[in-house]
């Protein structure tokens, strides 16, 4: 059994009882754990894997998603000792999962469903009939369920007006827009977001005496804040904990305490508070780098899954009561740079070297509107070097200081990496993230072209051979650089792609749709004009260098359709590139289905940037076949 890379999931009131999404096999398996006898048990053996697991708060079985790579299936529940498996709750019908959550004791469940363009919620015994207890149209995310058993939160668009919607469980909530329904807690609440305001329900008070005490994140005035809702005193922040960039919370032991982790320039740290009389604050001594996961054991110990960028992910045990504080003053300051210790490299943008000579460094691009935050690997030796930027996805999402596989391959092979959080990556703000009026992907394209300037400037990229490199919105901003910006790059590789923008947005999920509707004010038949320059194929006819596009069967999130079209754009224009078609949906939860990717990724860059002949090789080529780029297919 290989180590796996997710926080455990913890029976609330069994202490001895846990789930973990493990890597079996290479391929992601639920796995029931004994924390007794440090026992663990392969619940689940699906051959695409799963990739979300629950356990009940009694500890009495374990929950997985079984669902096929078009991403639709059920909750399915197993005893955690073993025995035969059934439907987590009857009367459900498939969906995509939108949340999954239980009451106090475990006595009643809830799950979210995405089914025919709406989300749908149902609670039930475990293993008991299912009932439906509302319905909307487009997607909103299951955060929880009061300890009572009497009240659902759901997260919709955050500035919209059903940011956030409280249901009651006793089938009064119908899905009807209900407006601002300040107080009430006999029905259906609804918080609204808009006007500059952002909400995200997170979970309810596990200790709550005065009825259902929901927590938030609240983002007004380019600052993120921890607040509270109750039906007795409505929305309340807390204004001494309030940060600059994206935080994540959740409460922590004691009906007052709170957990925070703040994410800023790739960095993480992890705070607690305790909310009343008001709130202080101290933060927990972690190693620099990043926390990719987070869970609580009943005993306060807190289960981190953490990793730099020299480091591999690993465990991270953390005991508060024995964790160095870092004083009151953590959660109001402003940090240029978290305060995390370095032992490596006290000076966090100063390039650091591995073992085998690679170097790592930090990299700050000035422009009117800011600074570019890039993270380049370089291999040995002295630049310049054939550069690739590896270009995250999301957009909400950034590139971290923590440890990615690909970066060390890709440099393995002899490239330049660069990593870079532009313009709608979170953790430097919000004003990063979202003031770029409505320029989708041409404001992100025009930050790499910084960023490349700079580097080719000083001597780190080399200025014939910079390439693009990208998975779904990564591989999205890859082919609308290779045809805005054609001068520019000489080489882009594009996996699971936006291609044809305005028919991703009326093929994709429900959820991807809402993002796509916030991203550019509205959809392609409001807003045609932003559509059209934001997608790639209206620029297809400039695309001059090599394109590999890489397909998924079962993709709904990018549907394949729009990708062969745009693959058919550079056969017509005689464009050399290659369309390789792979399973496992998406995201494939099999190890193996990303390494063949990366390897023809390898293989594709080798063919359009052949090596100098006296350049000897470095270590294992494992990059595939060197078949020549053509037009065709590959299976």
């Amino acid at each position: 059994m290989t180590q796996a890379f997710q926080s455990p999931g913890f029976a609330a009131l069994a202490a001895g009882r846990a789930v973990e999404t493990r890597l079996v096999e290479e391929r992601w398996q639920a796995v029931a754990w004994d924390l007794g006898t440090d026992r663990r048990r392969v619940v689940t053996d699906r051959p695409g894997g799963v990739h979300l697991s629950e356990i009940e708060p009694d500890g009495d079985a374990i929950w997985w998603f079984d669902a096929d790579s078009d991403e639709r299936g059920r909750w399915r529940r197993e005893p955690f000792a073993g025995g035969p498996a059934g439907e987590a709750l009857r009367g459900v019908p498939p969906g995509r999962p939108y949340g999954v959550a239980f009451d106090r004791t475990g006595a009643l469940a809830a799950v979210a469903l995405g089914v025919d363009g709406a989300s749908h919620c149902y609670v039930g015994p475990p293993a008991g009939e299912a009932r439906l207890v509302g319905s909307a149209p487009g997607y909103l995310s299951l955060a929880d369920l009061s300890p009572d058993g009497r009240l659902l939160a759901l997260g919709g668009r955050p500035d919209g007006e059903d940011a956030v919607l409280l249901w009651p469980t006793d089938g009064r909530a119908d899905g009807r827009v209900y407006g601002r329904a300040g107080a009430r807690a006999d029905g259906p609440v609804l918080l609204a977001g808009g006007g500059g305001l952002r909400l995200w329900p997170i979970e309810f008070n596990p200790l709550a005496v005065l009825g259902p005490e929901l927590l938030l994140v609240v983002e007004e005035d380019e600052r993120y804040t921890v607040a509270t809702w109750r039906a007795d005193t409505g929305l309340r922040g807390y204004p001494g904990l309030s940060f600059d960039a994206q935080i994540s919370a959740g409460w922590y032991r004691g009906p007052r305490g709170v957990l925070i982790q703040h994410e800023r320039a790739g960095r993480s740290r992890l705070l607690l508070a305790d909310l009343d009389p008001s709130p202080v604050v101290r933060e927990l001594g972690t190693p620099g780098g990043t926390i990719h996961d987070l869970s609580c054991a009943p005993d306060g110990t807190l289960h981190c899954v953490w990793s730099r960028e020299s480091t591999p992910p690993r465990p991270l045990v953390l005991r508060p009561e024995t964790a160095a504080a870092a004083g009151p003053e953590a959660a109001g300051a402003e940090h240029p740079e978290p305060g995390h210790p370095e032992p490596e490299h006290p000076d966090p943008d100063h390039p650091g070297l591995d073992l085998d000579g690679t170097s790592r460094g930090r990299r700050w691009t000035p422009r009117p509107y800011g600074r570019i935050h890039s993270f380049v690997s370089t291999p040995p030796g002295r630049g310049p070097w054939p550069t690739l930027f590896l270009v995250h996805g999301g957009p909400a999402t950034h590139d971290r200081d923590s440890y990615d596989p690909r970066v060390n391959i890709l440099v393995g092979h002899g490239y330049a990496v660069v990593r870079t959080n532009y313009r709608g990556s979170t953790g430097y703000g919000a004003r990063w993230q979202h003031e770029y009026d409505h320029r989708v992907g041409l404001a992100q394209i025009e930050d790499l072209a910084a960023v490349r300037a700079e580097l080719v400037a000083d001597g780190t990229a080399l200025a014939e051979r910079t390439g693009l490199c990208g998975f779904s919105w990564g591989g999205y901003l890859t082919l609308l650089a290779m045809g805005a910006q054609p001068e520019l790059w000489s080489l882009g590789m594009a996996a699971q792609p936006i291609a044809d923008y305005p028919a991703t947005y009326r093929g994709t999920t429900p959820a991807l749709r809402e993002l796509d509707w916030q991203l550019f004010g509205g959809s392609p038949d409001e807003v045609p004009e932003r559509y059209r320059a934001a997608d790639p194929r209206s620029y297809v006819h400039r695309v001059r260098s090599p394109v590999l596009l890489v397909v998924s069967r079962d993709d709904e999130r990018c549907p394949p359709e729009q990708v062969a079209r745009y693959a058919a754009d550079l056969r017509r224009l005689a464009v050399p590139h290659e369309l390789l078609r792979v399973d496992g949906g998406h995201y494939s939860r099999r190890t193996a289905d990303h390494r063949s990717v990366l390897a023809a990724m390898v293989r594709f860059a080798g063919q359009a940037w052949p090596a100098p002949p006296h350049r000897p090789p470095r270590g294992d080529r494992s990059g595939g076949p060197t078949e020549p780029m053509e037009g065709g297919e590959q299976p």
